[in-house]
C-alpha cells in the first residue's frame, strides 16, 4: 500500500513536517470548527455537544487515497503533497484521535464503553419472510420464567434461537426463558397469538 511507502527521512528535507502540521492545526482548529459552526447553525444542540462535533471527525483511509492519485497523475510536486496529506492525518488520528475521550468530557457529553461483539448472526432478505417472528420476552409476560415445553405455541411452531445477554443459547424443551431474552420463532400459526406469549399484559 502506499501509505505504507512513505520515506520518512525526506520529510524534513522537503518541509513536509512543518506544512504537514501547520495546515493540520489550521484545519482542526480554523476550518472546521467554522464550517461545522455554520453546518450545525439550525440543528438543536448544545454547545458542548457542538464544539465535540467540531473537533472530533477524524481523517484518514480517504485522504490518503485521494493523496495516492497526486502521485499516480504525476503532477508537480506529487510526493512532497502526499507527504505533507500523511503528516495531517497522522496529527489528526494520534492527536485529535487520542484526545476525544477529554474533550467528550470537558464538553459534557455522555459516553459509554462498549463491549466487542465479534460474533454475529442476520440474514438479509428481499422481502418480509412469511413465518418467522422475533420477540422479545418482556417483565411478566407468560413466556418469563417458563421453559419452552411449556409454552403453549401450537405444533406448528418451534423456536429457532434464543439469545440472552449477546449469546446464543442451545434451545430444548427444558430451555428456560427469563426477561429481555430475544426469541426467534418459525411459525405457521397465527403470529399475534404467540406474540402474547412474549408480551406482559396487565392484570
Amino acid at each position: 500500500m502506499l501509505g505504507l511507502t512513505v520515506p520518512l527521512w525526506t520529510f524534513t528535507a522537503e518541509g513536509a513536517w512543518t506544512d504537514g502540521l501547520v495546515l493540520a492545526v489550521v484545519l482542526a482548529l480554523v476550518v472546521r470548527p467554522v464550517v461545522m459552526a455554520v453546518l450545525l447553525s439550525r440543528m438543536r444542540m448544545s454547545t458542548g455537544e457542538r464544539v465535540f462535533l467540531a473537533f472530533t471527525g477524524l481523517k484518514g483511509a480517504v485522504p490518503v487515497l485521494l493523496g495516492s492519485y497526486i502521485v499516480s497523475s504525476q503532477v508537480a510536486d506529487a510526493d512532497r503533497l502526499y507527504d505533507i496529506v500523511f503528516v495531517v492525518v497522522v496529527f489528526s488520528v494520534v492527536v485529535q484521535g487520542s484526545l476525544v475521550p477529554t474533550v467528550a468530557r470537558w464538553c459534557r457529553v455522555p459516553t459509554r464503553s462498549v463491549e466487542l461483539e465479534p460474533w454475529a448472526l442476520g440474514v438479509r432478505l428481499r422481502d418480509r419472510p412469511e413465518g418467522v417472528a422475533r420477540h422479545v420476552v418482556a417483565e411478566g409476560s407468560p413466556a418469563d420464567g417458563a421453559t419452552v415445553e411449556e409454552l403453549d405455541i401450537g405444533e406448528d411452531t418451534w423456536i429457532s434461537l434464543v439469545v440472552r445477554e449477546g449469546r446464543l443459547l442451545p434451545v430444548s424443551g427444558s430451555t428456560r426463558l427469563r426477561t429481555g431474552d430475544e426469541v426467534l420463532l418459525l411459525t405457521g400459526d397465527d403470529e399475534k397469538t404467540c406474540a402474547q406469549l412474549f408480551t406482559s399484559h396487565p392484570t
